[in-house]
């Protein structure tokens, strides 16, 4: 093996392209694209899949249409003997030895192409790399074991000196023991520098000591990728190992429930890829109302994290170069996806996060709009021609696909969000991982399958989930990858402060939209009962579970009683329920007991100083009941903290200065609403609140894919949607064309 890597060996790389082959008029194979890169590759699949006559379409001893590339140079057709010249040496199923002839003669014919000198050099070198051979020089070879046989097979490719070595079905017949010497002898001939391209019936033993591999059906490459990943997913496992390919199957923990069993047969998605985590860890998302387990999920490694990030680093060379009509038709393939599995978010939402049904739908409505938007941006991401003082220079700022973004999505809001973090990316030329919530790993998987469904290729959108105790480690892996250019985080302004630093540590431009105490300022000319209709729905939809939530009610003291008393009428009529049950609810579940516990602590530190309560109360679950504290002061926790929870504050002001005032105290920034029928006014005050997002007349949460959408202070920065969706997830690169002679000073 060690002649492989004399001075100035290469090492090959065989690229195929739009291969078919066949015999007669029967085709087999058809428009297969494959590599095999340095180390080993293995072409697994059934009997009649095609294997054998791949290697035969590549080794020229079939025709053959297409592109078969050694280092980029075409393998002629129907040459063998150009083809073994070139380096290629293959070892047929069956061995094809000379049974009448010893060992030695049927090495020395692997040497042929060369002088005798050198053909004993390497028949000395053989003998050193292949002891057992060295022991039966002069046996016959029609004398030996199958194993043995093989072997001998192997050794004489290797008199070739090869720079590809191709091995169809090394260990088809053979012992148990003999498999695992043969296969440990391809891989360390891979190791020495032959690139081996091995075909396999052995699926396990194969993919254990293989670096990639292929899984052909029918003539048609089914799969590909790492050989870690491929002997982890769901076409393998199921397929080949005969087991179970999700993670339910590997935790030690089960239930005896139809339903829940199958909300917990969840896989992760790496180049195109359905896989269990390593080693087959999982984690368990219970229902925050009863503790059943409502998901079974794949908890990530690091080395997980990474190949997610190099199958889209891989698969960027190529979905970068796509053009925008394209992108457009998956996007909206997808939207139509995600509308269709509306059903299955309407039962994993309520099970996984506690929000009811109505919530999971306008989640579903509301994010295939956003995958539609997306793909109008295809052909908007526009660049400009910059005027220069160089006479001739044509002067062009040019925005091009950053490269892998990293999109990390919450809980409380999955499709919207989820959908969010990797859409406008997607539209831009970009390949994403979608790192889905702890609290909601089989929601976000739902937003993978949709663009599955939809065909975007292997490796431009993978999805991973990882245990709560991990996630520090994992996301660190991958922001830490050089392929890694953009990332984008919404969550809480704890965490979000977390990934800034990492991001700075490593210098990756991050978008964070964090959390807030968005405020409603009542002035007083306001309409009442839109004030108050706006108010309950920013207020209390989702429980409170919005980062644009109505934290903080400011109203003028001119009409607060009026106000208040409405408000209070409308919170206290608003259903509240289990959302799992036949029954329309508006409040389901909070997210878990930590919600209810700091809101309850909230209520008592308001009420033990001073404020009064209106409705709803402390819980003792996580059915928490709209509620409404008045005359809240500074000196209160629930002034500054933000709830997220069906619990709000009242402040009453004295005119719009000090509604103002009121309304930027506060350590957040995202959005704000302003009320009152004074258009002129209600806008001026709207653009003296510091917030990224203000409504007049209109509640706090709303979003629009086309908008600007992002927070100042402690809200985050950057801004996700629309054309400015698009300055963050591209590179904006300044080129230049000289198209007349420049003058030079020297």
């Amino acid at each position: 093996m060690e002649q492989a890597l004399g001075a100035g060996h290469r090492l090959a790389h065989l690229k195929v392209k739009g291969l078919s082959a066949g015999y007669g008029g029967f085709l087999v194979l058809r428009d297969l694209k494959l590599e095999a890169r340095p180390g080993l590759t293995v072409i697994l699949g059934p009997n009649g899949a095609g294997k054998t006559t791949l290697l035969k379409a590549i080794a020229g001893l079939i025709p053959r249409a297409g592109e078969v590339l050694l280092d980029d140079e075409a393998l002629p057709t129907e040459k063998p003997d150009e083809i073994v010249r070139r380096g290629l040496s293959l070892v047929p199923e069956g061995r094809q030895l000379f049974a009448q002839m010893t060992v030695t003669e049927n090495l020395e014919l692997g040497g042929w192409l060369v002088d005798k000198a050198e053909r004993a050099r390497r028949l000395a070198q053989a003998f050193k790399d292949f002891p057992k051979l060295a022991e039966r020089a002069q046996q016959l070879a029609g004398t030996m074991s199958g194993g043995e046989q093989q072997m001998v097979a192997v050794a004489r490719a290797m008199m070739s000196a090869p720079r590809l070595l191709m091995l169809d079905e090394p260990s088809l017949g053979l012992a148990p023991r003999m498999v695992d010497e043969l296969l440990a002898i391809a891989r360390r001939i891979a190791d020495a520098g032959t690139t081996v391209l091995m075909v396999e019936q052995n699926v396990r033993k194969a993919l254990a000591v293989a670096d990639r591999g292929y899984v052909l059906e029918r003539g048609v490459l089914v799969a590909s990728g790492p050989a870690t990943l491929l002997s982890r997913s769901t076409v393998i496992r199921q397929a080949y190992l005969g087991a179970p390919s999700g993670a339910a199957s590997s935790s030690s923990s089960s239930s005896t429930d139809t339903k829940e069993k199958s909300m917990s047969d969840l896989s992760m998605l790496i180049n195109g890829l359905a896989v269990s985590a390593e080693k087959g860890a999982t984690f368990e998302r219970r229902n925050p109302l009863d503790g059943s387990v409502a998901t079974r999920a794949p908890a990530a490694s690091t080395a997980d994290a990474v190949a997610a990030v190099e199958a889209a680093a891989e698969a960027f060379k190529t979905w970068s170069q796509t053009g925008p009509g394209e992108r457009r038709a998956l996007l909206l393939k997808a939207a139509d996806a995600l509308e269709a599995k509306t059903p299955k978010f309407v039962e994993a939402v309520p099970a996984e996060t506690g929000a009811t049904g109505m919530w999971a739908g306008f989640n579903v409505f509301l994010a295939a709009g956003m995958l539609r938007e997306a793909a109008a941006l295809t052909t908007q991401i526009a660049g400009e021609v910059i005027p220069s003082d160089v006479p001739g220079s044509l002067a062009m700022g040019v925005r091009q696909p950053a490269g892998v973004v990293l999109g990390i999505a919450p809980w409380n809001a999955p499709v919207i969000l989820g959908v969010r973090a990797i859409a406008t990316p997607l539209a831009c030329g970009n390949t994403v991982i979608l790192k889905g919530s702890e609290n909601c790993p089989r929601t976000h998987q739902l937003i993978v399958e949709a663009l599955q469904d939809a065909g975007f290729p292997p490796g431009v959108v993978n999805y991973i989930t990882n245990a709560p105790a991990d996630a520090g480690a994992v996301v660190e892996a991958m922001v830490a990858h050089p392929a890694v250019k953009r990332v984008n985080f919404t969550g809480s302004t704890k965490v979000g402060k977390i990934i800034a630093m990492t991001c700075a540590k490593y210098l990756k431009p991050v978008v964070l939209e964090l959390g807030g105490k968005a405020p409603i300022v009542v002035l007083d000319d306001a309409d009442l009962d839109d004030a108050v209709n706006a108010t309950a729905f920013g207020a209390f939809a989702n429980s409170g579970q919005i980062c644009m939530s109505t934290e903080r009610i400011i109203v003028d003291e001119k009409i607060a009683d009026a106000y208040i008393d409405k408000l209070v009428t409308k919170a206290k009529g608003l259903p509240l329920g289990d959302p799992r049950k036949s029954d329309p609810v508006v409040l389901g579940s909070v997210i878990g007991m930590g919600t209810v516990e700091h809101c309850n602590a909230l209520i008592d530190d308001a009420l033990a100083k001073g404020a009064k309560l209106l409705c709803g109360g402390k819980a003792e679950n996580t059915l928490m009941p709209a509620t409404l504290l008045d005359r809240v002061t500074p000196d209160m926790r629930i002034y500054h903290e933000e709830t997220f929870g069906p619990v709000k504050c009242i402040v009453r002001v004295k005119g719009v200065e000090e509604a103002i005032t009121c309304a930027n105290d506060n350590e957040y920034g995202l959005s704000s609403a302003v009320f009152g029928r004074d258009i002129a006014r209600a806008l001026q005050v709207a653009r003296r609140i510091e917030s990224g997002i203000c409504h007049v007349n209109g509640p706090t949460v709303h979003d629009e894919a086309q908008m600007p959408f992002g927070g100042v202070k402690a809200s985050g920065y950057g801004r996700f949607g629309g054309k400015a969706g698009v300055a963050e997830f591209t590179e904006l690169r300044w080129i230049t064309v000289q198209t007349a002679p420049r003058h030079y000073p020297f």
